[in-house]
């Protein structure tokens, strides 16, 4: 066990300690028997999954005490199991009088990345535990070899997520809203402008980047291709940035300049794809073993609705609830960010059964990581 101390303003105290579990040394697979219990059957596999993971793989225990004015402010203590589940089985499942789900699942758990990067039923399984996102691809290129439009990136990068069985939005599709201002927006950056045309095709990820080529010049008879991409990785429906890549370089000889255009830019995007893949799998994994940001509106609030609302989210009365943050109260509209231990209908589920002492809400919308619901006139 590793034990860390930090102090802090506000006489702030964290303990982080590292535990390992017993028998598994860094570098293995390992067959671990996990169990999960919840409303539904999906959301009691994935808490059987966590508690594989953290059995297989151990988990970072902290704890957080904060003292203002020689009073405890806050005090938390909570988990983060560190590891990826490669394939599972369900072994046992029960539905109970109450419609409560205990379900037993034997999962095959691991600390590298490079083994979900590599096999296809671990990627599938990481694919499915999220949902399936669907991702589209928006990137500005610059073809300053030719100086006429291409896509050669966009093409490259599409191809590469389709073959690592990623399920994406038709490029047909996309090219179809060329012209229109939210497409211009967002092939310069507008996060608010690619969401909306994301929103209206269904895709909850969306790659915005850029990409530029150019020739670095004429040796002997072999033009040097050249080209610099970058880009950032947002789910549409919540902001959430998922990835960033600054840079990804490719250079490449052929004897025609254009060719050799085309031979870094493909090169330049197969880097790219494989940092996004790699940045994607490790934060949905990290997510899947521990907690998923959720984004809740809850219109016709007011500051006394506000607050209570964030207090009964704190209060943890749902189950897999780890913690909640009041964002914004603008106009009647509160937002929250909730850390629940599930996916956002999970979470949704819960909710609607049960409601904080002094008013009602109802769940209105569902959509990917964001749920929105209206408090009800008693």
């Amino acid at each position: 066990m590793v034990v860390k101390y930090f102090y802090k303003r506000e006489f702030k105290f964290i303990l982080i300690a590292l535990m390992l579990a017993a028998g598994l040394s860094f570098g293995q697979s390992k067959t671990i028997l996990g169990s999960g219990m919840a409303l539904n059957k999906d959301a009691a596999i994935e808490q059987a999954k966590r508690d594989a993971v953290e059995q297989g793989l151990g988990a970072i225990i902290a704890s957080e005490t904060i003292v203002k004015n020689s009073a405890v402010f806050s005090d938390n203590i909570f988990s983060k199991a560190q590891g990826f589940v490669k394939s599972f089985e369900v072994v046992s499942e029960n539905q109970d009088s109450d419609g409560l789900w205990t379900v037993e699942i034997q999962a095959e758990v691991t600390a590298i990345l490079d083994e979900i990067l590599q096999n296809e039923v671990a990627m599938q399984t990481l694919l499915n535990s999220m949902n399936r996102p669907r991702i589209m691809f928006l990137v500005r290129e610059e073809n300053l070899i030719d100086n006429t439009p291409t896509d050669f990136a966009e093409t490259k990068l599409l191809s590469m997520f389709y073959d690592a069985g990623f399920d994406v939005v038709d490029r047909q599709l996309v090219a179809a809203l060329k012209g229109e201002q939210d497409y211009n927006q967002a092939l310069s950056g507008n996060v608010a402008a690619a969401a909306k045309i994301a929103g209206s095709l269904g895709a909850e990820v969306i790659v915005i980047g850029t990409a530029k080529i150019s020739s670095g010049g004429k040796v002997y008879n072999m033009y040097s291709g050249q080209a610099d991409l970058n880009g950032k990785i947002v789910r549409g429906d919540t902001g959430e940035i998922l990835a960033v890549v600054p840079q990804a370089h490719g250079k490449k000889p052929h004897i025609s300049a254009t060719t050799a255009g085309v031979n870094a830019t493909n090169d330049a995007a197969e880097k790219m794809g494989r940092d996004i893949i790699s940045q994607l799998i490790q934060k949905w994994s990290t997510q899947q073993a521990n907690f998923t940001k959720i984004y809740m509106v809850v219109q016709k609030s007011d500051f006394g609705s506000y607050m209570m609302f964030e207090s009964f989210l704190k209060a943890q009365t749902v189950s897999g609830i780890r913690n909640a943050y009041a964002k914004s109260l603008n106009d009647g509209v509160a937002e929250y960010e909730i850390e629940f231990e599930g996916k956002a209908q999970d979470l949704a589920m819960g909710l609607s059964r049960t409601a904080p002492d002094g008013f009602n809400f109802k769940i209105t919308g569902l959509s990917g990581n964001r749920i929105t619901a209206e408090i009800v006139e008693q």
